[in-house]
């Protein structure tokens, strides 16, 4: 019952086998396991977006509240908003807009539809 070297259970093929196979399943757990490499790095990036739009929010939070302080505290600022935004107008006063010629040419156009509709209708 002579043993050479090379026939026990640690230099069989089984076992080289069994060693790949883990080492197989240790490399794709560690690649696309739940807290493998190609998750933390999606989790990274959404960590990333997530700060950028933190801190675009709380710049814009920023410029609100000095809005917000200017209208309280100025009634030039507060007229201007009116006039902007609301479209509001002293008397006797006249409001010309201005469209973007692309935004006229989809009015016209919304115009003679509408126009071609009502003469259908009668």
């Amino acid at each position: 019952m002579g043993t050479k070297q090379g026939e026990g259970f640690f230099y069989s093929k089984g076992f080289l086998l069994l060693v790949v196979l883990i080492a197989f399943i240790l490399i794709l757990s560690f690649f696309f396991g739940d807290s493998g490499f190609l998750d933390i790095r999606s989790k990274r990036k959404e960590i990333q977006a997530t700060n950028s739009e933190l801190e675009r929010l709380k710049e814009e939070r920023d410029q609100l509240a000095e809005e917000v302080k200017a209208l309280e505290s100025d009634p030039l600022a507060l007229e201007r908003t009116a006039r902007e935004r609301l479209w509001l107008m002293k008397k006797n006063e006249l409001v010309i807009v201005l469209l973007d010629p692309k935004e006229q040419e989809k009015r016209e156009a919304q115009k003679k539809k509408n126009s071609s509709d009502q003469g259908k209708k009668k």
